[in-house]
């Protein structure tokens, strides 16, 4: 298992109530970060409305690694400053983990945003992965901050 771990942080003026509504909206992710969302799709609602589960498309692109992962993930939030999405294991022997998280601050009316990505792949040895979940998390950020108009 190799692990990856990184975040990227930025502000934008735009209220975090807004900042939420926009990272928590899970089925637009494909529309505003299509190189990284290919699809995604809420399997399961709370009673309150809001996705506990979603099935998503992610797609690698960095040196000799480019490739689709199709996975389950556990939605956690806390509003309005919490957003992770977990991968749900395929089965009991899958021990591979990704966690993509958002955590949003209020600042003088506008948002401090953090991504996040932390993960544990069973990636084998021989494929350089040195910068892939920096990688990650900025094009996380940079696709939502533009979404804010930054």
């Amino acid at each position: 298992m190799k692990d990856l771990a990184a975040t990227a942080t930025g502000t934008t003026p735009t209220p975090i109530e807004e900042c939420y509504a926009v990272l928590s909206d899970f089925e637009r992710y494909p529309a505003w970060f299509p190189d990284s969302i290919k699809a995604a799709e809420i399997l399961e609602q709370g009673p309150d409305g809001q996705p506990t589960r979603i099935k998503t498309t992610l797609h690698v692109a960095q040196g000799p690694i480019v490739r689709d992962f199709k996975v389950h993930m556990a939605v956690t939030v806390r509003r309005p400053e919490l957003i992770e999405l977990r991968r749900l294991p395929k089965e009991p022997s899958d021990h591979e983990q990704i966690l993509v998280s958002w955590r949003l601050s209020d600042r003088d009316g506008g948002t401090e945003i953090e991504a996040g990505l932390r993960a544990s792949l069973n990636i084998p040895r021989f494929l350089p992965v040195g910068g892939l979940a920096e990688s990650m998390a900025r094009g996380f950020l940079d696709a939502a901050l533009v979404q804010f108009g930054r």
